[in-house]
């Protein structure tokens, strides 16, 4: 399902996904591991992702997330910005702008997106 929403410069796809988090990076000498947590969508677009999640995250943290669209054949790497978070019955939502970063699959994300909106 598209969600237009007046607020919202772009469509959103109502469209679960399961999110790969890295809340901590691993140190650079390698001998402690990142710290992943595991979550889901609750919309994304071109541009951003809303996600679902148990703890909170400080807005203007820029994390790197992992997505995994169940109709998609492999994960996609990204980097986000948390923008805002909303407490909601127990959990967190927050809302990720997506950067045009080197090294992640925002390209191949767009793309996905774009073939969301004209099926």
């Amino acid at each position: 399902m598209i969600n237009h929403d007046d607020n919202r410069s772009e469509s959103r796809i109502n469209q679960a996904a399961t999110i790969f988090l890295e809340v901590c990076s691993s140190d650079p000498d390698g001998n402690a591991a990142p710290q992943v947590i595991i979550c889901n969508s609750v919309d994304i677009s071109a541009n951003g992702i809303q996600i679902q999640i148990d703890q909170d995250v400080a807005i203007g943290s820029i994390l790197r997330l992992c997505v995994d669209i169940h109709n998609n054949e492999e994960e996609i790497y990204l980097v986000g910005e948390a923008k805002w978070v909303n407490r909601h019955d127990g959990h967190y939502n927050i809302g990720f702008e997506l950067y045009d970063a080197e090294g992640t699959d925002i390209l191949g994300w767009k793309n996905i997106i774009a073939e969301m909106l004209t099926a």
